[in-house]
C-alpha cells in the first residue's frame, strides 16, 4: 500500500486555482490506488461507495519531513501548521490506467502567495505497526497549469 501511495504523488492546483488561474496560497498533493475488488464491486452494483472508515488507506498518515519551497520573486514558502494533519483525506475516485482508484491527499497551505513555486516536499507515509515510506516530492507548479490526472 505505501509503495503504491509513494510512487503515485501528484502536485496539482487547488479547484479554485484550476478555475481562476490567479496567485495563490494553496495547492493538492494527491496519491492513488487502486480500488479493492470489494470496493470496486460495490461502486459497480451501487454507482457508489458507503466509506466505513474500513479501508487499509483511512489508517494511513502522512508526516511532512522536510520541505523548500520558493516562488517567482524568490521568496521562501512556509508550510502553515493547519497542513500538518495527520490522516490522508479522501479524495473523488478517479480513473488512472483504466482503473477506478481511490485518491487520497490533502491541501498544502502557504504563508505567501505564488504565481510559480519550485522546489521539493518530503512525505513519510506510515501505516499501524510503525510501517514507513518516505517519498521526495518534486514542485514545480504554476498557477496555469491544467490539471495533470487523466481524463476520466
Amino acid at each position: 500500500m505505501l509503495t503504491q501511495l509513494g510512487a503515485h504523488v501528484l502536485v496539482i492546483n487547488s479547484d479554485l486555482t484550476l478555475i481562476k488561474k490567479k496567485p495563490a496560497r494553496e495547492f493538492d498533493l494527491l496519491t492513488y490506488y487502486p480500488l479493492p475488488k470489494i470496493k470496486l464491486d460495490e461502486y459497480k452494483r451501487n454507482g457508489h461507495i458507503t466509506n466505513k472508515n474500513d479501508d487499509i488507506a483511512d489508517f494511513v498518515t502522512y508526516e511532512i519531513k522536510d520541505y523548500e519551497l520558493i516562488n517567482e520573486k524568490n521568496e521562501k514558502l512556509q508550510v502553515k501548521e493547519s497542513s500538518k494533519a495527520a490522516s490522508l483525506q479522501d479524495f473523488a475516485l478517479w480513473t488512472y490506467d483504466h482503473v477506478l482508484s481511490s485518491q487520497r491527499g490533502f491541501h498544502v497551505k502557504l504563508d505567501k502567495p505564488f504565481e510559480r513555486v519550485k522546489g521539493h516536499i518530503t512525505l513519510v507515509f506510515e501505516m499501524p505497526g510503525r510501517i514507513t515510506r518516505e517519498v521526495r516530492v518534486p514542485i514545480d507548479l504554476s498557477v496555469t497549469d491544467e490539471d495533470p490526472r487523466p481524463d476520466t
